[in-house]
């Protein structure tokens, strides 16, 4: 049987920026450290991460950006990861 180990990404998704604001309980600088979704997924996913899914925390809403003053679709999101768990093999020596 395989053991996995699941992480997660919560994306905040504001006009048409996305960002991770944190990986896996980690929260990110998000005036120093703005990865995409893309991003994110595409270096997890060299270490053997799959996403499993993406789901909204709630639903859209519409805000006012205060730098142009113009009112922006805003949402949350959360995605799931996982990768297999395996296990550490030793070998005797000769």
């Amino acid at each position: 049987m395989i053991a996995w180990q699941y992480a997660y990404l919560f994306v905040v998704v504001r006009g048409g920026d996305h960002l991770v604001a944190s990986i896996d309980g980690v929260v990110l600088d998000l005036s120093r450290d703005q990865r995409t979704p893309w991003d994110v997924l595409n270096q997890l996913g060299a270490d053997g991460w799959e996403l499993v899914t993406a789901v909204p925390t709630a639903p859209m809403t519409i805000v006012r950006d205060p730098s142009t003053t113009h009112e922006v679709p805003e949402s949350f999101w959360v995605f799931y990861l996982k990768r297999p768990r395996l296990p550490v093999v030793t070998y005797a020596s000769t």
